[in-house]
């Protein structure tokens, strides 16, 4: 009895270990965020997404939001009903730009609650102003995003949309700064006196 060994398929149940040399670079073609800041000018809004509101005539705090960072977005949505009094008080406006569709926000949040939101489901405004880029999710630096939004932002911005405060919360970390806020918008106030 002879036997024959053939080695046509001696390697058939053997897979390649993955080298993680080989893996691709998550950073290889990354391109940071690059969050406008104090001194810029903040870019229009789409007449498509703004339904009219115009950022000319009076100082205007933008806050970029979306529920979709869960825990630290229900808390800044508090926060910002507790302080809408105090941010008109100082002589502002207070304009919420969502990252979720009209329908979407309304589902989440259905109070009724008296403040200028703009919807940029698309993320165009958020593309503008430097808090989102596709190769930059902000899943990628923080546990419990799941989806793809831009970075939670807040801009003081004067009568001629010149951006005069400017907080971005990056790692979703900090709470609102009130006290700030109501500052920059007293000293804009004061400078045009």
């Amino acid at each position: 009895m002879s036997t024959v060994s053939s080695t046509l398929y001696r390697y058939a149940d053997y897979l390649e270990t993955p080298v993680p040399e080989n893996f691709p670079s998550p950073n290889r073609n990354r391109e940071r965020i690059n969050p406008l800041t104090a001194g810029n000018y903040f870019p229009e809004i789409p007449a498509e997404e703004g339904n009219g509101i115009e950022l000319f005539g009076q100082p205007t705090v933008v806050v970029f939001y979306s529920w979709h960072w869960n825990r630290y977005g229900d808390r800044l949505w508090e926060e910002l009903k507790q302080s809408q009094a105090a941010i008109e008080a100082a002589g502002a406006r207070l304009l919420i730009i969502s990252a979720e569709d009209k329908k979407q926000a309304k589902a989440v949040h259905p109070e009724n609650w008296e403040v200028d939101v703009v919807y940029d489901a698309q993320f165009r405004i958020a593309r503008k102003v430097g808090l989102y880029n596709d190769t930059d999710p902000i899943w990628g630096r923080v546990a419990g995003v799941n989806e793809d939004v831009p970075t939670p932002a807040v801009y003081v911005l004067n009568a001629a949309s010149e951006i005069n405060y400017a907080f971005v919360d990056t790692y979703l970390q900090s709470a609102l700064p009130v006290e700030e806020i109501v500052a920059a918008i007293g000293n804009q106030l004061a400078k045009r006196a």
